[in-house]
């Protein structure tokens, strides 16, 4: 179990970070994330904005506990437990079976006072209900594996159909692999046809390279930009934007 904080940082921490941004991150065997979501956690920590990773990729357990201990505790209680904040370093919780007890987005303001942004890093299948109705644009990390154009576009295909959300489609590739940079463009430009032509939504596509901060900011940022709000107070956020974008931009942050 969690170690109780000091009631007082947490009501200055409440304080302080009065809106709650929810950023989401698409995890699958074949295109895990991690390549990504460690990347842009740190940009938008060196940013100023505290985050917290709930990760699905991984499962609570005694020896790990995650979001389901938390989820257990009364919320005003539960705000200072977990995780504390750190300029050195992500915070995350092991979060497989708790993003499936929630019930929405909402809860989490209860249980993420501390925090200015909190990335779910789960399959578009536990991504998708969570996700329903809120404006904003979950990350896909390009499956660039055989038949990965198939896979990436049943993604695409889940979230539209399930949570009516367009999505962001990043590929990873070295600036010294021009092979592995042309197969990613080639399979984006492919991946915004279909997405446009068969489900009237356009994915943002762009291409980075992880080991280049200034491309991970820039996703950083783009991935906030579409990140859904959250206020206490009010029952929800606006509806999710259905406007299409251009199919394909290199890169997708020049707006």
């Amino acid at each position: 179990m969690f170690d109780s904080a000091n009631q007082g940082s947490g009501l200055q921490s409440s304080a302080a970070w009065q809106e709650l941004q929810v950023c989401a991150i698409a995890y699958s065997a074949t295109a895990p994330g991690s390549g990504l979501l460690w990347p842009l956690s740190a940009q938008l920590q060196q940013l100023g904005y505290p985050v917290l990773v709930l990760d699905a990729s991984q499962a609570e357990s005694d020896a790990a506990p995650g979001l389901r201990d938390l989820l257990a505790e009364p919320a005003w209680q539960a705000s200072g437990l977990g995780p504390r904040p750190a300029d050195a370093s992500v915070a995350t919780l092991p979060a497989a079976f708790g993003l499936s007890q929630l019930d929405g987005l909402e809860p989490l303001l209860a249980y993420a006072r501390r925090y200015a942004i909190v990335i779910l890093h789960a399959p578009v299948e536990q991504l998708a209900p969570l996700l329903q109705g809120h404006a904003l644009r979950p990350l896909l990390p390009l499956d660039m594996q055989p038949r990965g154009m198939v896979r990436s576009y049943r993604q695409i295909k889940h979230l539209a159909l399930h949570a009516g959300l367009p999505c962001i489609v990043a590929a990873a590739a070295a600036a010294h692999e021009p092979f592995a940079r042309r197969h990613a463009d080639t399979l984006m430009a492919s991946l915004a046809q279909c997405a446009e032509r068969h489900l009237r939504l356009a994915p943002l596509c762009t291409r980075v390279d992880p080991a280049l901060a200034q491309d991970m900011r820039r996703l950083a940022l783009l991935l906030l930009a579409h990140s859904a709000t959250l206020t206490p107070g009010l029952a929800g956020t606006l509806p999710a934007r259905l406007a299409t974008a251009p199919a394909f931009s290199q890169p997708a942050w020049k707006l």
